[in-house]
């Protein structure tokens, strides 16, 4: 596997933050593409295992960094509308057609984890031309354990007056992965983003009802697997949203006893080889 160095997307609209992403190639030609988006309060640089199994199997992965998270510009872990990340993804994706093996493997599919999972969904239904199919770990389109309506309130008024008021998330590398080694990497990685703004908790409450009412649109092939233990989101919630895509190749799969990040739990190999086997297979009809 091979990858360009980290590139900057340069910005249509000046106003807007400068993302950082990579592009990671197979050793030969490539069978597909892939665009990687990443969850809330990490980076791509956390999919590293997951890139290269995938460039293995002779993907071509695009990932890259959300604004304010990772190498990209922003204020962390804040945006203004949830648009914004559709916008961003578009964006990308129009400077990856300017890559001569992206644009021989496109279409491609899109990916995501969590947060990423739910900027994936809407950026399907925003452009469904442009992409092969969807494939989702946890995504999060609801929470695992509700929010008291007193704080829900208050978030709602913090988003309208202070929208990048912050407050810790809470979570623990050991709330998302059983394996220790990457819990540990999780809790110290100076990269994470460790609080939540008011603006950024209300504009995805609203991208998560606005995916559920629209997920009928979807008629991509669909692949969704998700922790069954998962702390973060809900897989219940992901469970409906499948259940109401119009694909007619759709499959959730609820992992029992896993946490919220699959993709780094201890017997992740299988878990990265199955969205592979989807991904080539859709690549190649």
């Amino acid at each position: 596997m091979t990858a360009t160095p980290t590139d900057r997307l340069a910005r249509r609209d000046p106003r807007d933050p400068v993302l950082a992403w990579r592009l990671h190639r197979p050793d030969g030609a490539p069978k597909g593409a892939v665009l990687l988006t990443h969850g809330y309060g990490e980076h791509s640089g956390r999919y590293d295992e997951v890139v290269a199994g995938w460039t293995a199997r002779g993907l071509l992965v695009a990932t890259w960094d959300l604004r304010g998270h990772g190498h990209s510009e922003g204020p962390r872990g804040h945006v203004a509308h949830f648009s914004d990340y559709v916008r961003d993804a578009i964006e990308l994706l129009d400077a990856l057609d300017a890559d001569v093996a992206w644009h021989a493997a496109s279409p491609p599919v899109v990916f995501g984890h969590s947060l990423g999972g739910l900027i994936t969904a809407h950026v399907a239904l925003a452009a469904p031309g442009r992409m092969r199919g969807v494939a989702l770990s946890s995504p999060f389109f609801g929470l695992a354990l509700s929010v008291p309506a007193a704080k829900r309130i208050a978030g709602r008024l913090m988003s309208r007056l202070v929208p990048t008021f912050g407050l810790p998330t809470g979570l623990k590398g050991a709330d998302l992965t059983h394996d220790e080694a990457i819990a540990h990497a999780y809790d110290v990685d100076p990269l994470g983003v460790k609080n939540a703004t008011a603006r950024w908790f209300t504009e995805a409450t609203a991208a998560q009802a606005e995916a559920f009412e629209r997920a009928p649109e979807l008629r991509l092939p669909l692949l969704c697997l998700h922790g069954g233990a998962d702390k973060v989101a809900s897989v219940e919630a992901s469970e409906a949203f499948v259940a109401r895509a119009s694909s007619k190749d759709k499959r959730h799969e609820r992992i029992d006893g896993r946490y919220h990040e699959i993709l780094n739990e201890p017997e992740r190999a299988g878990y990265i080889a199955a969205f592979a086997d989807a991904m080539c297979a859709w690549s190649a009809a």
